[in-house]
């Protein structure tokens, strides 16, 4: 088994995330080391701990040591907006799509500073390598806040000088052909040209240095909201080509306590979610190794852990770059770091002429979500009308208390904890004290806690010390994934391209209260607006439409995806079961739970589905569901719910299938590949698989890259 793509979360670099001089308003020579100011402490540097050899003073208080004289020490250098260079292409580098314009750079305050936090893929001595992961730390001095946002790093863009690439081969590229300031300038680049974001310093780590902050600090306890599974090695030393050295690990919901292998796996691990899951948690470990830095006062010692820190980490940044931003850091409130991320409401799936699975930017939603991204709380309605929710645990799990703060705080609002009447509560509830409801914080609370409207109880109050509180129940459900901006309207000329395979694209409509009756009953479905009619098996079988097609529609809730499916079959057979279900008439559903990484080849990522509304001909049958892939889970499946009915010409079918069972926790703008099949035998007395269509175009089982895509759209 291949090595996962790694992480980089570094504990230091999130010290920077916490304060920096202003930019300089004009553009300027390259960035170099130049006195600027000194910071108001006093350091005497311990034995054996020698400072980098550059001569500004400054000096910083060690609680520990005795304080002694001035001794010379670094100062920081003064921001420089960069400069698009030179960007002409490779003259013999094939394009697959035409070259963009470059994006308008942002036009950010003079008080924010942009670092680039990078994790390689390969260990730090390796020549090649790809950023996996790329994480923008944006500080605003005067807001007193911060925003970490991910960039996918499947982004397909102009890497300039060269040609269209993914982002992440951007830096390994750049150091291959020796760039002028590395690799890491060609990055910073890119992101210049393709999304407009100015970037004034850098950090880049491997999988190692990362587990070995995470020791150095002795662990980290991480708040983990949602439960999850995937493939862990039994043990960080075994041989990782041996798939036997392999388990389904599960992380449970609560507090964890991680070393730095655990919570390399926790931040990495994506094989059993998608890539926008897995940015959330890499979040959440590195406002864990945030925290952990203040309680152990590390912040105060960074002039004795930088000589550790040049060891592990690979940046521009010099120990003054750090130290200034210790004051912030120190006083910094965890509901001004803003946590932001690329999803499926910000690009398109696209694959390559050469079979690559990429994502292509809409310019236009990348915009909107920069530009709300780079908002400092002040101007978040959110944040403006609910400065502060009060948190009652009303049961007996203590951790309950830390996993709804941690959740109020993603969303930048204040917890206050208070002591509840009881520990008896059955249901989560939201007490309202606000006396206007314009503007109010009161649904995203209620989407926060996965709370109706019975679950609310409105008590005007202007004296109230909150203006909300939370009391939390025995029915509380702390899994809370990323919001999700509403998609605009892509202005024409805009995006890169058109949407990729519009003709292959499915929207899910989000259901709202009460979910579909499943009981073959297609009346509340207003519509079935996507056909199943491309023979993919058996075309010298097929006489047409009216032999076998069908219309269908899908929507979800948190808990199904739910279709509907009108099948037009001059003859219903089906005599087989289990795993030789597909020869008979049945329906089939290809799913890839992480799109932006398929290849050619099937993974542990892609499911298939079978599924048979067995009972149409004989009574005493029941309707079937059999899972063919991933192969080591093959199985049958109860939890799929399946109910049909006999029409003119046919027959209709309802399915609800579980999240679970494809290991997914659902969210508005979440993408899968996605093709609905259908199976027919129009032998009576047989069984076997004469004709097969689909909702794809030359789908292949083998190839999910031949798949469509389905898109979870958000409510209205």
């Amino acid at each position: 088994m291949k090595r996962s793509r790694t992480l980089i979360i570094v504990l230091l670099i999130l010290v920077v995330a916490c304060n920096a001089l202003p930019p300089s308003p004009t553009s300027g020579p390259p960035r170099t080391p130049v006195p600027s100011w000194t910071l108001p402490f006093t350091y005497t540097p311990g034995p054996g701990t020698p400072l980098p050899p550059e001569t500004t003073a400054i000096a910083i208080n060690v609680p520990e040591q005795p304080i002694g004289t001035l001794t010379p020490s670094p100062t920081a250098r003064p921001g420089i907006d960069p400069t698009l260079g030179a960007s002409t292409p490779d003259p013999y580098a094939t394009l697959s799509i035409p070259i963009p314009e470059a994006m308008p750079q942002l036009h950010l305050d003079k008080d924010i500073v942009n670092i680039l936090l990078a994790g390689r893929d390969t260990p730090r001595d390796a020549n090649n390598y790809r950023t996996d992961v790329m994480i923008v730390v944006s500080i605003n001095k005067k807001a007193g806040s911060v925003t970490m946002l991910t960039l996918p790093r499947d982004l397909y863009v102009y890497i300039p000088g060269w040609t269209m690439n993914r982002l992440n081969t951007a830096a390994g590229h750049g150091d291959a052909i020796g760039y002028e300031g590395g690799g890491m300038a060609l990055l910073e680049q890119a992101i210049l040209y393709n999304l407009g974001i100015p970037l004034h310093g850098w950090a880049r780590v491997d999988f190692d240095g990362f587990k070995e902050v995470v020791n150095i600090l002795g662990g980290v306890e991480v708040p983990v909201s949602c439960e999850m599974t995937d493939w862990r090695l039994k043990d960080p030393s075994l041989d990782q080509q041996n798939a036997d050295n392999w388990e389904l690990y599960t992380m449970e919901t609560g507090i964890q306590n991680m070393d730095g292998d655990a919570a390399l796996w926790y931040a990495r691990s994506r094989k059993r979610s998608s890539d926008f899951d897995r940015s959330r948690r890499q979040h959440q470990v590195l406002r864990s190794m945030f925290d952990k830095a203040l309680q152990l006062e590390a912040l105060t010692k960074i002039p004795e852990l930088y000589g550790q820190y040049i060891k592990i980490v690979d940046t521009d940044m010099g120990l003054g770059d750090v130290l200034q931003f210790v004051p912030m850091a120190l006083t910094l409130d965890r509901a001004r770091i803003k946590s932001r991320f690329f999803g499926r409401n910000q690009v398109f799936p696209w694959t390559t002429p050469q079979g690559a699975a990429v994502l292509l930017p809409d310019r236009a939603a990348i915009s909107a979500l920069l530009d709300e991204a780079f908002r400092p709380p002040a101007e978040n309605v959110l944040a403006r009308e609910a400065p502060s929710v009060e948190v009652w645990n009303g049961t007996t799990n203590a951790e309950w208390t830390a996993l709804a703060a941690d959740n109020l705080a993603w969303a930048g609002i204040v917890p206050v904890v208070g002591q509840a009447d009881s520990t008896a509560y059955a249901t989560t509830l939201l007490y309202d004290y606000t006396t206007s409801p314009k503007a109010s914080a009161r649904p995203s609370l209620q989407a926060i806690f996965h709370l109706s409207e019975a679950n609310v109880i409105s008590v005007p109050d202007p004296n109230a010390a909150h203006p909300f509180r939370v009391v939390l129940g025995s029915d509380y459900n702390s899994c809370v994934q990323p919001a999700s901006l509403p998609r605009p309207t892509p202005t024409p000329g805009a995006s890169l391209l058109p949407p990729p395979g519009a003709t292959d694209i499915v929207h899910a409509a989000a259901v709202l209260e009460p979910p579909p009756g499943v009981d073959g009953d297609l009346s509340e479905w207003t519509t079935l607006p996507y056909p199943v009619a491309e023979p993919t098996f058996g075309r010298e079988n097929w006489r047409g439409l009216d032999d076998l097609s069908a219309t269908w529609n899908v929507a979800w809730d948190e808990d199904y995806l739910y279709l509907a499916i009108k099948v037009m079959d001059e003859v219903f057979v089906q005599t087989a079961n289990g795993e030789e279900l597909y020869k008979g008439d049945s329906l089939e559903l290809l799913m890839d739970i992480d799109p932006g990484s398929r290849t050619n080849e099937l993974s542990e990522r892609d499911f298939q589905l079978g599924i048979s509304a067995r009972n149409l001909t004989d009574p005493n049958l029941r309707p079937e569901a059999y899972l063919w892939l991933p192969e080591n889970e093959a199985r049958s499946i109860g939890d799929v719910i399946v109910e049909a009915r006999l029409v003119a010409g046919g027959y209709e079918m309802e399915v609800a299938v579980p999240w679970t069972l494809v290991r997914v926790v659902p969210f508005a703008g979440e993408g899968f590949a996605f093709t609905l099949s259908l199976n027919d035998d129009d032998s009576p007395g047989s069984a076997e698989q004469e004709t097969l269509v689909s909702s794809t175009k030359d789908r292949k089982l083998t190839d999910p890259l031949t798949w469509g895509i389905l898109v979870l759209d958000p409510p209205p």
